[in-house]
């Protein structure tokens, strides 16, 4: 059976999301769609818009044929490392091409990038050393690093748009591999990332979703959205606040120091703004300079929040991990047969995976305390979503 992988979010699954793993499918000619998917907490290092089952439900309903459920210690990460736990996990379920949706540019063209950075990336990684303490943002530094170093002639896509970057350093990552998968651009269309709602595109951007959804809005939002997500939790950082002001008040600085990306002593800063701050949007207005940008900010949150220390995420990196299933089509359900040899897959959490998913069981337990009315038990009352 042919696979295709794709590497989401779905926060929230909107039409955009549908459209992809449609063309996806028949532009690779793949029988299964696998997604690896952002659990509960996101990339950017917020809590996401509906909670794990309910978005691996949506993308069953149109079009995944199995959903498995990227780790917090993967997911929470910069470009870089959130497509290596990305890459890793469609690499272990065996997938023979792997799909992205982009700005701009074509499969070529994302070949044609990579193997110029893969062939100058020790240049780019001493030029950017000579540049990284310059007080500007990492984003910032690459681009001038990388702009000086690529050729004169015209590319027909720009590497500094969002999803472009995401789509390189999937390549990039797929590269390592023994037996790359083949690369699949679907160009986006419609609404950009961070383009503002408008009545005429069918498309729109999972950013302006979420604002309209948070306001409490998520029938307005439906226009966008295949159907309204019934388990929405509309959670957002400021639920979580009181949890995070209270870790950060009661830990000293030698503790805070242990905590994953907790660098250049910004525990100081912390621990000075959260006596001063009001809200969370608050505390990151207060503690935000040019090295420490806002979403920086927001995935150390997150590992204060859920006490996520540095050997957490070397010991994922290192070692194979377990690969949670949260759905499949009957498809999907054959297709896992065919891997279950091959791969640790874990359907029905029991007393004995606890250990293996100890931080991930954290992360869920720490999301529902957001909105205990509407997130239900995230682990041991579930099995996979049958579509």
């Amino acid at each position: 059976m042919k696979s295709c992988g794709i590497i989401a979010e779905y926060n929230p699954f909107h039409n955009g999301h549908a459209y992809h793993l449609q063309e996806a499918k028949k532009r690779t000619g793949s029988e299964v769609m696998v997604v690896s998917m952002s659990g509960n907490f996101t990339q950017r290092g917020e809590p996401a818009i509906a909670d794990k089952w309910t978005r691996a439900q949506m993308a069953l309903a149109h079009g995944a044929d199995l959903v498995v459920e990227q780790s917090v210690l993967g997911t929470v990460q910069s470009t870089d490392l959130f497509a290596r736990a990305g890459v890793r996990t469609l690499q272990a379920l065996g997938c023979d091409a792997l799909s992205f949706g982009a700005e701009s540019g074509k499969d070529t063209d994302f070949i044609r990038y990579t193997d110029f950075i893969l062939k100058h990336q020790d240049e780019i990684n001493e030029q950017f050393q000579a540049i990284r303490n310059d007080g500007r943002t990492y984003a910032a530094q690459m681009q001038q690093v990388v702009s000086k170093l690529l050729p004169h002639e015209a590319f027909a896509m720009s590497i500094f748009e969002p999803n472009n970057q995401l789509g390189l350093a999937y390549l990039k990552e797929n590269d390592r591999y023994s037996r790359p998968m083949e690369p699949m651009v679907i160009e986006r269309v419609g609404a950009k990332h961070h383009d503002d709602l408008n009545a005429s595109n069918t498309f729109a951007s999972g950013t302006a979703l979420r604002t309209l959804i948070q306001a409490g809005k998520a029938e307005e939002a439906a226009r966008w959205m295949p159907e309204v997500e019934a388990g929405v939790s509309a959670v957002s950082w400021e639920n979580y606040w009181p949890l995070l002001r209270y870790r950060v008040l009661v830990e000293d600085e030698a503790s805070l120091r242990t905590i994953y990306q907790m660098e250049e002593g910004i525990e100081y800063r912390l621990k000075k703004m959260v006596v001063e701050a009001e809200s969370f949007h608050h505390y990151l207005t207060l503690v935000k300079n040019k090295r420490w940008t806002w979403v920086r900010l927001q995935r150390l949150c997150v590992a204060i929040l859920l006490s996520i220390k540095k050997e957490d995420v070397e010991t994922y990196f290192q070692k194979e991990q377990p690969i949670r299933v949260l759905g499949f089509t009957e498809k999907g359900q054959q297709y896992l047969s065919q891997r279950k040899k091959m791969v640790q897959l874990i359907t029905n959490l029991k007393k004995q995976h606890h250990e293996q998913l100890a931080v991930e069981i954290k992360a869920d337990q720490v999301y529902r305390l957001g909105n205990t009315t509407n997130i239900s038990e995230q682990n041991y009352t579930r099995s996979p979503i049958r579509q």
